[in-house]
């Protein structure tokens, strides 16, 4: 080959190489953009007065009226010992209450859980027969029907199965809010087979999903909080004269795991599935709460809740047109 021939191709062969150089530096950039893309990433949020000073602001987000009274209803009871209830407990008897509530407006009201009907009640006896009061739960029926807006805390039967398993099914879902987190485990993985909902049904209720908070009426404001499950929720609530008070779900299933911050024994843990990581930051904010002029409302205490009603903190019975 002539001089003048390779003077001719060697720029070009210099040239060549240099743009081979500068794709592959872009190739390995975006591999790598790419490979950090798909890093999972854990958000999270801590249970703090920061946390409280957001939930009191947002529940001046939606206008209107705020409520001014609680009520409630027992409509079951599940025999237990307080060994059974938290951790460490005695084998004094404990009555686990299974309850539903009823935030009051001027002139509507709001459910917080739906009572279940008798055989999904059965579940929770595990071959044993336990106290069911059927005209206590057709009360709750009968609230739900009259609600403008049903909250579900979680995704048990005690608190959802009076809106999936009713005759008024088509009249309750349609205003019953349900977390995206509460119908994948109504989907997938249900507690009871009796309680599992079909795909197609997802756009019969309001479907939520948000990454703390949630205010959805003029008072009330939705917690993330799972744990117990994948989709369990609290419920703040702000009376108009500015009381405050907390749906509690089942964080803990007594005043007393709050008080002492112990969680479920293991076993009962261990039964459910529940994340104790996620309980302990749960109770430790719980427990502070009071001492801020909060009002803790248990689920299935039996113990505190009666005290509660005889200093008209709550109202036993519903509200029912």
């Amino acid at each position: 080959m002539s001089d003048q021939i390779i003077n001719k191709l060697l720029p070009l062969m210099v040239l060549k190489g240099i743009f081979n150089k500068i794709i592959i530096l872009f190739a390995l950039f975006f591999v790598f953009i790419g490979s950090k893309a798909q890093e999972k990433v854990e958000i999270s949020f801590k249970y703090d007065d920061a946390l409280l000073a957001k939930i009191r602001t947002a529940a001046q987000s939606v206008s209107g009226m705020k409520p001014h009274e609680i009520r409630y209803i027992k409509f079951a009871e599940s025999p237990r010992t307080f060994a059974q209830t938290v951790e460490g407990g005695s084998d004094k008897p404990y009555i686990q209450a299974r309850t539903a509530y009823q935030i009051v407006y001027t002139n509507s009201t709001v459910m917080v859980d739906a009572g279940m009907d008798r055989e999904v009640h059965k579940f929770f006896g595990r071959g044993q027969k336990q106290p069911y009061f059927p005209t206590a739960n057709d009360s709750i029926q009968k609230a739900l029907l009259q609600a403008k807006q049903i909250i579900i805390t979680h995704e048990h039967g005690d608190h959802v199965a009076g809106v999936l398993r009713t005759v008024n099914y088509e009249k309750l879902a349609p205003k019953t809010i349900l977390t995206y987190q509460m119908l994948q485990t109504l989907i997938n993985q249900p507690q009871m087979p009796e309680l599992k909902v079909d795909a197609q049904k997802i756009r019969d209720f309001i479907a939520v999903d948000f990454f703390d908070i949630l205010p959805v009426a003029p008072g009330i404001v939705l917690i993330k909080a799972p744990g117990h499950t994948p989709g369990e929720i609290m419920v703040y609530t702000q009376f108009e004269n500015g009381k405050e008070y907390l749906f509690t779900g089942d964080v803990s299933w007594s005043y007393a795991g709050i008080d002492e911050k112990k969680q479920k024994p293991a076993s009962q843990r261990d039964r459910i599935g529940e994340d104790a990581v996620k309980i302990q930051y749960q109770l430790d904010w719980l427990n502070e709460l009071p001492s801020k002029g909060i009002q803790l409302i248990v689920s299935h205490d039996d113990i505190v809740q009666p005290e509660l009603i005889k200093k008209g903190i709550l109202k036993k019975g519903f509200i029912l047109k």
